[in-house]
């Protein structure tokens, strides 16, 4: 009863939680229309934002009839999403910025003031209406810089947009250099398809311009790159993927479909580009226009095999031809799956002091000052760096000299776009008596990829001066911390004894129908159990085992507050799991492979939850500490077990029935 009262809390709980976001997400719908006066035959940008502090789905905005202008050119820009962690007063809080534009490109064809009608839209259900703009357009060009006119030639391209940054910008300008460059072909006689060679008839081929070869459909739209720097690495080991977007044709919107998953690694983002930057690159002897989509660091999590999954993007393209661009057309491409090695860390030679990171590193220590106030707490920094993801690195056992003691300790992480990443402790210390007293060596140890070897480093000793106490607040403090501690234990200790008196005192009453009830109990156990293990006789790998011994080392890691023991051995269950439901009895596979080899029953039923695990496991296990106590400030590592422990049963028990 207690766990169906407690399960009814959590789920009215998330429900209160879902509607309150809902409650106060923010909608706003803003219209822009540059220039405000223009003359006839020039060009009116029309730029529809909709953002919101949530995800959104909306219709969108009709804006193909408006008297006086004649519609040239609509784009979905599509959206994109961005979140910002601030950490304010030690609290950490999350904001999410979601916003989804359209751009509407005119020409004024009639002179007179332009009344622009109000723009509807529907967003989530429900209506959002801008008011309306007017302008004026006047019998006489303006001769302004970022609209072409018509028919007139023109060196620079069009540039319709004021924002530099933003990703069509990047699009209007490839679509106006891409017609230069068909006025240019046509005038000198190449040929069309939607490939141009070089080396035909007026055509060279630029030395400065990068060449490769791909295998790789030339006739395609567009098509999506997957590079990886290596494809065997260790555990923990850095990867670095790029996903590049090639493309010959004129791209007139994009849209992000499919984001990788990433199951089996940690990611840091490198770059995540808010706008396309083309650059030239020639592949497989033709000219195609190249742009970064996305660059991760990817750190393996588990020996065995990875993959990078895919990169999906949809996009409306217009096609080169003879006459120049032909119809609009939607194509949706995805990069290709790349698989990674990964090995385990050699067990040979492993220093007791390894902290789990794998790259190079360097530690450091700091100390403001060599003279402090006994009781008086002071601080010690302690720094890690290097190339890799120090964020991994837990603090090092230290043997403290006896007089001092720990009070207070925090840490900070961060990982750069080169890879190089640091992790800081902040360890506050207090010195109990007056004199010399010492900070030994810290010693960590982390593993090179490169030499193949573990790597041991130590600081300095630090001798520090500890002078007679100038106030006795702190050690007040600390005698009636552990004074209270004091009397919690005796509280333990005293509150079993008294409810055991007062058992003593009715058990003459309980006795014989409790002896009836236990006997019952007993009976009911035993057959319970021989049918347990009847059945477990029938099934040929004996699942339960394993998992009973990992329950135990995930129940181990829990009692010593570890983190990464706990995220490791869960994780590996996770997978243990998913291979004995897709019926293979190695983990080694990426998350994928086991998936779509499960029947479909089992993909039904057990799919998401593991996921979702999985996802949590990765997050406790290797994000910064401000993100993993955001995770943990709603639920402890113990409570996310025993749900993860209820999943486990439920598998346990369905293979069980099915080998019967």
């Amino acid at each position: 009863m207690q766990k169906i009262g407690s399960r009814f809390f959590i789920l009215f709980f998330l429900f209160q939680i879902t509607f309150a976001e809902a409650a106060l997400a923010n909608v706003t719908l803003k219209v822009e229309v540059t220039p405000d006066a223009v003359g006839i035959d020039e060009q009116v940008q029309v730029l529809v934002t909709v953002q919101s502090n949530d995800d959104f789905e909306m219709s969108e905005p009709q804006l193909t009839d408006v008297a006086g202008l004649k519609l040239l050119q609509a784009q979905n820009a599509g959206q994109s999403s961005s979140t910002r962690m601030n950490i304010i007063n030690g609290k950490t809080e999350f904001s999410k910025t979601v916003q989804q534009q359209f751009v509407y490109i005119f020409e004024a064809v009639k002179k007179g003031l332009i009344t622009l009608p109000s723009v509807k839209i529907n967003v989530n259900g429900q209506d959002y209406q801008s008011a309306p703009q007017t302008f004026s357009i006047s019998d006489k060009p303006t001769n302004q810089r970022n609209l072409r006119q018509r028919n007139q030639p023109q060196a620079e391209p069009i540039d319709p947009f004021s924002d530099e940054d933003d990703m069509f910008v990047q699009l209007m300008k490839q679509r106006q250099q891409m017609m230069d460059e068909v006025q240019k072909q046509i005038g000198g006689g190449r040929g069309f398809g939607g490939a141009q060679p070089f080396g035909g008839l007026g055509g060279t081929q630029p030395s400065q311009i990068p060449s490769r070869k791909l295998d790789i459909n030339t006739n395609e739209a567009f098509f999506l790159l997957l590079e990886t720097d290596k494809t065997t690495v260790y555990e923990g080991e850095q990867v670095t993927a790029n996903w590049y977007l090639y493309t010959q044709s004129q791209i007139e919107s994009l849209d992000r479909a499919k984001f990788p998953d990433l199951k089996g690694f940690w990611k840091e983002i490198i770059e995540e580009v808010p706008s396309l930057r083309f650059e030239q690159e020639i592949v497989n002897g033709l000219m195609y226009k190249k742009a970064l989509l996305a660059s991760h660091a990817l750190f393996p999590i588990k020996p065995g095999q990875a993959a990078i999954d895919e990169f999906k993007i949809k996009a409306k393209v217009r096609m080169l031809t003879p006459n120049g661009y032909g119809q609009l057309s939607e194509y949706t491409k995805s990069s290709r799956r790349q698989l990674i090695k990964v090995l385990p860390l050699p067990l040979e030679n492993k220093p007791l002091s390894f902290s789990g990171a794998v790259g190079q590193f360097q530690i450091q220590t700091q100390v403001d000052g060599i003279q402090f106030p006994a009781g008086q707490p002071f601080l010690l920094r302690l720094r890690f760096e290097g190339q890799g993801n120090a964020k991994l690195i837990e603090l090092p056992p230290i043997d403290w000299p006896e007089g001092l003691e720990i009070y207070d300790t925090k840490s900070e992480s961060k990982f750069f776009k080169n890879g190089q990443s640091y992790k800081e402790f902040e360890i506050y210390l207090i010195a109990k008596n007056k004199g010399s007293i010492q900070i030994p060596k810290i010693s960590f140890s982390y593993f090179d990829p490169n030499s193949k070897n573990y790597v041991t480093k130590s600081t300095e000793t630090l001798t520090l001066d500890i002078s007679e106490s100038v106030a006795g607040q702190s050690q007040n403090i600390i005698r009636s911390n552990d004074q209270q501690a004091a009397s919690e234990q005796v509280e333990k200790i005293i509150l079993p004894v008294a409810q055991l008196n007062q058992s003593q005192v009715s058990w003459a009453k309980i006795k014989w129908p409790f002896l009836d009830s236990l006997t019952g109990a007993v009976l009911v156990y035993f057959l319970v159990f021989g049918l347990i293990q009847f059945r477990q006789l029938n099934t040929a790998p004996p699942l339960k085992n394993l998992i009973d011994k990992k329950i135990k080392l995930i129940q181990s890691s829990i009692k010593k507050n570890d983190y990464k023991s706990f995220a490791a051995e869960s994780i590996n269950t996770v997978y243990l799991l998913a291979a004995y439901l897709a019926r293979e009895k190695n983990a080694s596979e990426d998350w994928g492979k086991l998936v779509s080899k499960m029947p479909e029953n089992y993909r039904l039923k057990f799919e998401s939850q593991l996921s979702q695990f999985l996802d949590e496991f990765q997050i406790i296990g290797f994000a910064p500490d401000t993100v993993r106590e955001q995770v943990l400030s709603s639920r402890s590592l113990s409570q996310i077990f025993e749900q993860f422990k209820l999943v486990t049963d439920k598998i346990i028990i369905e293979l069980m029935n099915d080998h019967l």
